[in-house]
């Protein structure tokens, strides 16, 4: 878990200031991939998803880093300590104030369904470092609880609500 940690503390910094993860940065987190609509799997959780056009991604063991082309917009996925999905909900909060510092809800959360799969949605605004960030968290029911962080510039999820839709809507659940 430390090392989501610090790779959300990264990519929330680079996103709040609004630019994108430096060069040596990049490196030592991973090795960017440049994709067209490509499917990528979360083999732990028993998810893949679609990318849109030129957004990236960057995997790094059982944690992916997805990012639009000018990465201002990041979402990360991962697969929590905990066993079941009940357990991942009840702890979330205690996992973004990890990173998010004066968490805001806007909001209530909900829980549905998405593709098939039990879902839970929260969102609000914080800081990191002193900028305030836009953030969105999904968890998923899927093999394992799947864990999607995504966050912003405040001003910057509107730009990108198209792309991050198609993304959303393309989880799905492998057998």
């Amino acid at each position: 878990m430390k090392k989501l940690t610090i790779i959300l503390c990264v990519a929330l910094i680079s996103s709040a200031l609004g630019g994108g993860v430096s060069a040596g940065t990049t490196a030592k987190i991973s090795t960017s991939l440049a994709q067209d609509n490509e499917t990528f799997t979360h083999k732990d959780a028993g998810v893949q998803f679609q990318l849109p056009k030129g957004w990236k991604a960057k995997p790094d063991g059982e944690v992916i880093t997805v990012s639009s082309a000018d990465e201002s917009l990041q979402v990360v996925f991962w697969v929590p300590d905990e066993d079941t999905f009940d357990a991942t909900v009840k702890d979330l909060d205690k996992e973004l104030a990890k990173t998010i510092k004066n968490i805001k809800t806007t909001g209530k959360p909900t829980q549905d369904t998405h593709n098939g799969m039990a879902h839970y949605e929260e969102a609000g605004t914080g800081e990191v470092n002193g900028a305030t960030i836009a953030w969105s968290v999904d968890v998923l029911a899927a093999k394992k609880p799947l864990i999607i962080l995504t966050f912003a510039a405040p001003n910057l999820f509107e730009k990108h609500a198209d792309d991050y839709m198609k993304l959303v809507g393309s989880i799905k659940k492998i057998e």
